[in-house]
């Protein structure tokens, strides 16, 4: 049902405040008509077997003067008080749930009991009726009625007076307070109890002259105290009112101190209207009727049908309300942090549900003051109080403290732009602490609404139980920290050793070896905190930990059989990564068919890419023996063929040259760290005699030092006329006894392109020559 959206004003209030003075004023009528048969009934006798004759008085004194008379009658008495106690024995212990059946049956028998006494005073209704009958007719009862009635009217006119011409005085300043509340936020709650205290003037008028008359109108007896329940009633009424009007201000939005909007602000106008006249002037009237001569029992069924219709309203108001309430309590998407996503399913399924816990507690709460539970009524109302107070409190401190720790541990612009990830690592358990307050608010929080229902919580902690749970708390919150201050400062100090940059601000390349296993180191220290803490919180939860323990051994038992090629690998390349026996980047031989430049190393695999871009990974397991090419220096040698007939000593001194003339050049000579070392002539080949020497570079760089010297290698040796040998092909045709080779006879063919004998336009006679020659 959509609220409505009707703006209330004073007079509207006025107007109804006097129709419940009226129905006032006619109930305490009725109520004292009502009362003439009530008691026009004389009491009824006791039944006569209750009543206790002379004579059997007189028996009782005779037996009591008498001592073996008086002695028969304590030992009647003594066996009967013996039956009494075994039969009490006997039964069973009564338990909480019977003393809770007991108490309920034994008020709804009071409450039945009531409803048929108020059907009684229906049926006495003729009787009702002929005694207002004679009261009518009878002067003296018309005159005192009416004198009542009279004296009534004239309290309520005086005070009315009285407030009118009080809110004639105060309109001025009420609109002027108004204004300056729009202007000026910061003067607003100041200034919203001026208002209040502005609005209570008509009141405290009201309530000056009603007092001031009743002497004058001679309002003495019951029929003062009715007026004063009265009175009593209207200030009550009329400062929620203007509490609420303060607070909602359903006319002027700009003074309005709760933020909803003007429609909202109406509907909840309206229902504190509706709530706060039925309550209040439905429980004085009846009160004020119960003084006038209402019997006890109608006045008790008139407040428990009251307190049913409060009841019904309530629950009209929560049932119009579940959806906006529902939505609030869920909260807007764009402003749930952390943790209220964490929550959100529960702050969802709260939102579906909070109308039905809220009208199970009206209800609840209508039952316990319907079956007038002794102190029931004000206890949960004192509670529910006490809880609403204490949650709020909890909320503010909550809130408080997450500002002031932001606060504090805020790192200012400057520094935030001179190191971008100096925030992030400062409040890197930012969050934990944050949480471990909400943590601390909220235990503090149950142990408050624990106390507020009724239950020491405090008291419970001094329990055993309670010291055991207190003993493990703080024993769990101090492992916690340790775990925590340890793997901090590990997990830093790795960091901050990989991360360490030079003078220049330049980062400081690590070995591979490094960066390998304190990244190792950090989660295998991870993985045994996680488990130490673990087992520690489990056992001061009262856990045993023992077959943990086994089935933990056995489990590991089972996965090193079933993994045994994983283990091999872990434990090889623990063992390579130990003895820093290759490096990212190094160019090493597996000899196994794999060969590259290192590109990762991980605790069970070695990834290489070789040549021609292919990447090879390989598991430690598969590695033989590790040929690493690149480490700290390298070599490349040199393998010079020179012909037979060169001077193995020039030519070793020209290659001595090419290496100083590279060495004094600024591309290549940084790579080159040595001399050249000549290790003089290696062997004889079948066509040239082979001088070896190496050339001393940085570590991968012997290849590209190596290239560079044979191309300036081969231009030296064609200058200087040098011959690099290459293989050469004889043709023997044989000889005759003479020792002369026998003539090569040669076929020439016509060239059809170029028209000429021979091969390419070559003239017969060159061939012959060219034949004779070789022969």
């Amino acid at each position: 049902m959509k609220p409505p959206t009707a703006q209330p004003g004073r007079l509207g209030l006025l107007h109804s405040a006097r129709s419940w003075v009226l129905f006032g004023l006619l109930l305490w009528m009725a109520a004292g008509l009502a009362s003439f048969p009530a008691q026009a009934q004389t009491e009824t006798p006791p039944p006569a077997s209750q009543q206790a004759t002379a004579q059997d008085l007189e028996r009782l004194v005779a037996t009591l003067e008498d001592e073996q008379a008086r002695e028969r009658l304590l030992n009647d008495l003594r066996g009967l008080l013996a039956v009494q106690r075994e039969t009490a024995a006997d039964e069973p212990p009564e338990t909480l749930g019977a003393r809770v059946l007991a108490v309920l049956a034994a008020q709804i028998d009071a409450t039945s009991q009531q409803l048929a006494n108020a059907v009684g005073a229906a049926s006495d209704l003729p009787q009702a009726m002929e005694a207002l009958t004679r009261t009518v007719a009878d002067p003296v009862e018309r005159d005192r009625w009416l004198g009542v009635t009279l004296r009534f009217l004239g309290i309520l006119v005086a005070g009315y007076a009285a407030q009118l011409f009080a809110e004639l005085l105060m309109r001025r300043p009420s609109r002027a307070v108004e204004a300056r509340s729009g202007m000026s936020m910061s003067l607003r709650l100041p200034l919203a109890v001026l208002h209040v205290l502005i609005d209570l003037v008509p009141l405290v008028a009201f309530t000056i002259a009603a007092y001031l008359v009743m002497p004058i109108l001679q309002v003495t007896g019951q029929t003062q105290v009715a007026a004063l329940m009265l009175t009593t009633a209207y200030v009550l009424v009329r400062g929620i009112m203007a509490v609420a009007r303060v607070l909602l201000a359903p006319r002027v939005a700009a003074v309005r101190m709760v933020p909803v909007s003007d429609e909202t602000a109406g509907y909840l106008w309206v229902w504190v209207r509706r709530l706060s006249q039925v309550t209040i002037f439905g429980y004085f009237l009846v009160e004020a009727s119960r003084l006038l001569g209402l019997p006890a029992p109608a006045a008790a069924l008139l407040l428990k049908l009251l307190g049913l219709m409060v009841a019904m309203m309530l629950i009209i108001f929560i049932m119009q309300n579940r959806q906006q309430v529902g939505m609030l309590i869920r909260g807007r998407p764009d402003m749930r942090t952390r943790m209220d996503r964490r929550l959100q399913g529960l702050r969802n399924r709260l939102g579906d549900v909070w109308h039905v816990l809220a009208v199970l507690y009206v209800v609840v709460l209508f039952g316990i003051y319907a079956l007038d539970v002794e102190g029931g009524f004000a206890f949960v109302i004192r509670a529910t109080v006490l809880s609403a107070v204490i949650i709020a409190l909890a909320l503010l401190v909550a809130a408080g403290l997450h500002k002031l720790v932001g606060r504090a541990f805020a790192i200012c612009k400057d520094m935030s732009r001179e190191f971008p990830q100096l925030e992030a690592r400062a409040n890197r358990y930012l969050p934990v602490l944050h949480t471990a307050l909400r943590l601390f608010v909220a235990l503090f929080t149950v142990l408050a609404l624990l106390q507020a229902w009724g239950l020491d919580g405090l008291a419970m902690l001094g329990t055993p139980a309670g010291g055991r749970m207190v003993s493990a708390v703080i024993t769990i919150s101090i492992v916690l920290i340790i775990a925590l201050v340890v793997w901090e400062l590990v997990s830093s100090a790795i960091e901050r050793y990989l991360g360490q940059v030079d003078e220049q601000g330049n980062a400081v390349i690590r070995s591979a070896r490094a960066r390998t296993l304190l990244p190792l180191a950090r989660n295998a220290l991870l993985v045994l905190m996680v488990v130490m803490v673990s087992l520690i919180v489990l056992a001061e939860l009262g856990i045993n930990i023992a077959p943990l323990l086994a089935g933990a051994g056995v489990i590991g038992l089972a996965v090193g059989f079933g993994a045994q090629t994983l283990v091999k690998d872990i434990i090889t390349g623990a063992f390579i990564l130990f003895e820093d026996t290759i490096s990212v980047g190094d160019v090493i031989d597996l000899g196994n068919g794999h060969s590259g430049s290192v590109e990762g190393i991980s605790i069970r695999t070695i990834r290489l890419r070789d040549v021609h871009g292919s990447v090879h990974t390989v598991p430690f397991s598969s590695v033989g023996s590790i040929k690493n090419l690149t480490r700290e220096f390298s070599f490349y040698l040199l393998e010079v063929g020179v012909a037979y007939r060169e001077d193995t000593d020039e030519v070793v001194q020209v290659l001595q040259e090419i290496l100083e003339e590279m060495r004094q050049d600024e591309t290549c000579g940084p790579k080159i760290l040595e001399p050249l070392e000549v290790q003089g002539v290696d062997r004889f080949t079948d066509s040239a005699v082979i001088i070896r020497a190496r050339i001393k570079t940085l570590p991968i760089q012997q290849w590209a030092v190596g290239r560079e010297f044979n191309r300036r290698m081969k231009k030296r040796f064609d200058e200087l006329g040098i011959e690099i040998p290459f293989p050469h092909t004889t043709i023997y045709f044989g000889e005759d006894k003479k020792g002369n080779a026998p003539p090569a006879r040669l076929r020439l063919e016509r060239d059809p392109q170029s028209g000429q004998d021979g091969p390419s336009g070559v003239s017969r006679k060159s061939e012959e020559e060219a034949v004779g020659a070789s022969t």
